[in-house]
């Protein structure tokens, strides 16, 4: 299908024991959501092999999907709807490709759902320095941003150094650093690596941004991914067994959907070794 919006709940993706989580939680908590008030904020996200599967450790496969491809990592639309939840808040992307393809970038969102980007690319003849293009852009945004800022990126070039150089410039502006793990390098102190939209969700739970009705919706579109590929493509890492969710005083309907998920990344054969 291409994307991870869910319009209606069919099931036909789910594992045959999985019963919609959603659906079968009490009226008490669905109250509960309807009083809950996010907060406003502004989500900053990198486009390649952050939400888009592009392979950017491989160039010229990065050219054609960035052409020709439209595939999205499964949950990542839903996420971000969902952290967007605030009339005050506002998505930016902000990415290293040129301007020549800025239609294609707003056909991808809009394909996969996700919410309404204001989109920055770089002039490759004016800005050859992806770093202190990224820095510029990212840290102006910052400095006239009145709300906080929730970075997201992936761990093949320079988001982390990036993401970091900006909340010691600006630390009472970022709310949390989120890294896809791809390479699976070591990331600068304070970020947070992910695999899947699931595990941002629950972060994002635990910092009181998110409702767990909403993780709950995050969790289910990345169980519902159709290909194995969506959720963790064969050029990037998947998480070890050992891995471990941040919970906060979790319900049962979160640790079954949590269960599901693990188990099924866990049967999608090894992608790669660490780089």
């Amino acid at each position: 299908m291409g994307c991870d919006f869910l319009p209606a709940r069919s099931s036909s993706f789910l594992p045959s024991d999985f019963s919609s989580t959603i659906e079968n939680r009490k009226g008490g908590s669905m109250q509960q959501f309807s009083e809950f008030s996010p907060p406003p904020l502004v989500l900053l996200s990198d486009l390649d092999d952050t939400i888009k599967i592009s392979h950017t450790q491989s160039k010229l496969i990065t050219v054609y999907r960035g052409l020709f491809r439209t595939a999205a990592f499964v949950g990542m639309a839903t996420l971000y709807r969902e952290l967007l939840k605030n009339p005050h808040s506002s998505f930016h992307l902000v990415s290293s490709s040129p301007p020549q393809i800025k239609q294609k970038i707003e056909n991808f969102l809009k394909k996969n759902n996700f919410p309404t980007a204001k989109i920055t690319l770089r002039d490759w003849m004016r800005e050859t320095n992806i770093v202190k293009y990224k820095m510029k852009h990212i840290l102006a945004l910052a400095e006239a941003s009145p709300f906080p800022l929730l970075l997201i990126g992936d761990d093949t070039e320079h988001d982390p150094e990036v993401f970091q150089h900006v909340e010691k410039k600006f630390p009472e502006k970022v709310a949390a650093r989120y890294l896809r793990v791809v390479k699976g390098r070591d990331l600068p102190e304070g970020a947070i690596g992910f695999y899947t939209a699931f595990d941002i969700a629950r972060s994002e739970l635990a910092a009181g941004r998110l409702h767990s009705d909403q993780v709950l919706l995050i969790g289910e579109a990345v169980l519902r991914a159709e290909k194995n590929s969506r959720l963790i493509p064969w050029f990037s890492l998947k998480p070890p067994e050992s891995f471990i969710p941040l919970f906060i005083n979790p319900d049962q309907a979160l640790l079954d959907l949590w269960k599901q998920i693990q188990k099924k990344v866990l049967s999608i054969p090894k992608r790669k070794t660490k780089i």
